[in-house]
């Protein structure tokens, strides 16, 4: 609303008189200006084009009116409005469904090349307890630089950004289940060497453990680690560690309160590929939760890529952490022939019907989701992004169809050194998608029908939802 236009008053004769005073070719004081009401403030002469002033909470600019220099007010700029989509009225669970644990299948697995499960129940079987899924969690962000990597006082206050958006995905994801109480001293702490003398190397002991010691020694004085969780590192920018990250999961430093088993930073690996810091602390945080990820592979979620088109948690780890209801995923019975079911994107920020996993075996299913270039999905309008699915151009909108087989190992690295990624290692889920046709992100698109092991998925439907048929 225009300030200046609020000034209609009983008061206006009083202020004529002012005026003369300050009609003089000088330019009048800030107090005479403080006499003028709103409404005759661009009448007042001024001395310097482009002089800016504020009276009265209006701002003012000196500028030329014809011949003369006076003061004008500034126009407010009109704000936007932000239009959301009107969707139509959201879909509901069809009856019929299996009780949910007819859909758990069963960690089938006799030599693990990781510890995590891939099938029910959730943890692992060397003993390790897992992160919770519920309750309200310790974890500390840490800020640490070095020497020759000097942090800065921007990115302190930018990490409180990112702190928020992991706290956001936890309370939809997990419905409110699993939150966080942070501690985060913002300050650098400075490393006694720089980066390259550490000689840090992936996975390897001898290297992280002493330098997470450090890390969390730096820190002692400042935060209290009891019952810690999970400890994330924040690196500058400036950082060159020389290897993806500093990490360890379930290993163990000590601190005066106790021991830190989980701990996390991201090298300049993740800066220089433009991450989100959030996404891939919540990717590293999933895993000692217990969830194997990285599988199936397209991008299409937060424990395939930390910081991928979408940065949702799939169905099956949705459902394999205790965070679908009935409401959300429909469990089909293997007697059921035939369902039609509509679902709700992932990435929207909407209840209801979320996934159809259809058992085939106790330790065989195919797991059906829906996605939308909308909300944790926007990067799907990204050509890079498409093209790391393997595929070319970006995605709008698709069905995820993928396999889960609990009898296959986690082991996607070849090569001499273990740490390179591949999709020719041995894979626990994968998608299933039309043959001769490379979609990014692996997505059916509408009129699209796959079969997976007597199991066809027919697209049927699209709009502001997806509608899915199977048929056996």
């Amino acid at each position: 609303m225009c300030i200046l236009c609020q000034m209609a008053t009983a008061g206006a004769s009083v202020v004529l008189s002012v005026v003369p005073s300050v009609s003089l070719t000088s330019s009048p004081s800030p107090q005479d200006i403080q006499k003028v009401p709103n409404a005759q403030l661009a009448k007042a002469p001024c001395k310097k084009s482009g002089a800016v002033r504020t009276v009265k909470k209006q701002k003012l600019t000196c500028k030329k009116v014809g011949k003369k220099l006076v003061w004008v007010a500034n126009k407010k700029p009109k704000t936007a409005k932000t239009t959301l989509p009107v969707l139509s009225a959201p879909p509901t669970m069809p009856a019929g469904g299996e009780d949910h644990a007819a859909c758990q299948l069963r960690e089938a697995r006799v030599n693990k090349y990781q510890p995590w499960n891939v099938g029910f129940p959730r943890g692992d079987a060397y003993g390790t307890p897992t992160l919770p899924t519920s309750g309200k969690a310790n974890v500390q962000l840490l800020a640490i630089d070095f020497p020759n990597a000097v942090g800065t006082s921007a990115e302190l206050v930018a990490a409180e950004k990112e702190i928020a958006e992991y706290s956001k995905w936890f309370e939809f994801t997990s419905k409110g289940t699993l939150s966080f109480d942070w501690q985060f001293p913002k300050q650098w702490l400075r490393m006694s060497k720089p980066t390259a003398e550490y000689n840090l190397k992936k996975g390897d002991r001898a290297t992280v453990l002493p330098m997470a010691q450090e890390v969390v020694s730096l820190a002692d004085p400042l935060v209290d680690f009891t019952d810690s969780k999970f400890v994330f590192v924040l690196f500058p920018r400036s950082i060159k560690l020389g290897v993806p990250d500093l990490g360890m999961a379930n290993w163990r430093v000590e601190t005066n309160e106790g021991p830190v088993k989980n701990l996390f930073g991201g090298s300049e690996y993740f800066y220089d590929r433009g991450f989100d810091l959030w996404s891939f602390w919540i990717h590293e945080w999933g895993h000692p939760m217990g969830l194997a990820g990285h599988s199936p592979r397209s991008s299409i979620s937060i424990m395939d890529n930390q910081n991928g088109s979408s940065v949702v948690l799939n169905v099956w780890d949705t459902f394999f952490s205790g965070w679908l209801g009935s409401d959300e995923l429909y469990c089909m019975p293997i007697e059921e022939k035939s369902k039609e079911i509509t679902l709700i994107p992932l990435e929207r920020f909407q209840r209801g019907p979320r996934g159809v996993i259809v058992p085939i075996t106790d330790t065989n299913a195919l797991v059906i989701e829906s996605h939308r270039a909308e909300g944790w999905g926007k990067r799907m309008l990204d050509a890079d992004y498409g093209r790391q699915s393997g595929g070319s151009g970006t995605a709008s909108y698709g069905l995820s169809v993928y396999w889960i087989d609990t009898t296959s190992d986690t082991n996607r690295y070849v090569g001499t050194d273990g740490f390179i990624d591949s999709d020719l290692g041995e894979k626990w889920a994968d998608h299933v998608v039309p043959a001769g046709v490379k979609r990014p992100f692996d997505l059916l698109i509408k009129g699209d029908t796959v079969t997976y092991k007597g199991v066809t998925v027919s697209f049927v439907k699209t709009g502001d939802y997806d509608t899915v048929r199977i048929t056996k």
